[in-house]
């Protein structure tokens, strides 16, 4: 099992750290933030996209397709109905140099990846809740 610690910082902020790495995680000033780093869904969303381009790049690589210029955007739209959540994301793929007889191979490669699946099959959360 992998670990990460989100240690409170101020305000709204907290520090994201994990192997050795660390990150800011705050809200905008409007939702009382300081506005210094990515907000939770926006990281969400940043791990969607990453994990698209990281298996998209490796087979890419792999099969000796050119990666220059590619990126992967990532909008997403909050549910109307409850419980509030992100209800729908639209992920664009910018790869230059596809060729077009690898263009489905490419697409089943972005919807394989470890993040996607796993909003596709829902883990199980346990929330433990201590006092030291």
């Amino acid at each position: 099992m992998a670990r990460l610690t989100a240690t409170f910082k101020s305000g709204a902020a907290f520090d994201i750290a994990c192997r050795g790495h660390s990150v800011v995680m705050d809200q905008p000033e409007s939702n009382g933030g300081e506005d210094l780093g990515m907000t939770p869904p926006e990281f969400f969303a940043g791990s969607l996209a990453g994990c698209i381009g990281f298996y998209v790049a490796k087979y890419c690589q792999q099969a000796g397709i050119d990666t220059d210029g590619l990126k992967v955007d990532c909008d997403w739209s909050v549910a109307e109905d409850a419980p509030r959540r992100i209800g729908e994301f639209t992920i664009g793929v910018v790869l230059p140099g596809l060729p077009e007889k690898r263009r489905r191979a490419v697409e089943r490669v972005a919807s394989s990846c470890l993040i996607h699946a796993t909003l596709h099959q829902t883990p199980d959360i346990n929330i433990n809740l201590t006092t030291g």
